[in-house]
């Protein structure tokens, strides 16, 4: 299944962002969310949370899915998060789960684009 970029002339991220299902554990404050991915890049993803986060809050992260025997480990910031529910937050990986989240990403969706740099 190939999933188009979501990539705009104005795109802050360093890296392209995919719609695709995953599983985020997210480890914060003492406790375990198991959380839908909503997007992935090989930087950050966007994850539906079970309660609020704050911005700049350190997680652990574990990306999953059925479809790909990876499980990238390790920590990220919280870029941003909602303050209502649904709760949202975006996560930025720290760079050793970025490098790990590289393969998970092909795995889970071929050799796609990962950054957002125009290629000349």
């Amino acid at each position: 299944m190939k999933t188009a970029p979501r990539v705009s002339t104005e795109e802050p991220r360093r890296y392209v962002r995919y719609a695709v299902s995953f599983t985020a554990e997210i480890s914060a404050g003492g406790q375990l969310m198991i959380c839908d991915g909503e997007d992935l890049g090989a930087g950050g993803c966007r994850a539906v949370v079970l309660f609020p986060l704050q911005k700049g809050q350190v997680v652990r992260v574990r990306l999953k899915s059925d479809r790909v025997r990876l499980e990238p480990t390790g920590q990220a910031a919280v870029a941003w998060a909602s303050r209502s529910p649904p709760y949202r937050v975006g996560l930025c990986f720290s760079d050793a789960l970025a490098e790990q989240a590289v393969p998970f990403m092909h795995a889970l969706l071929g050799p796609v684009r990962l950054t957002t740099a125009r290629q000349g």
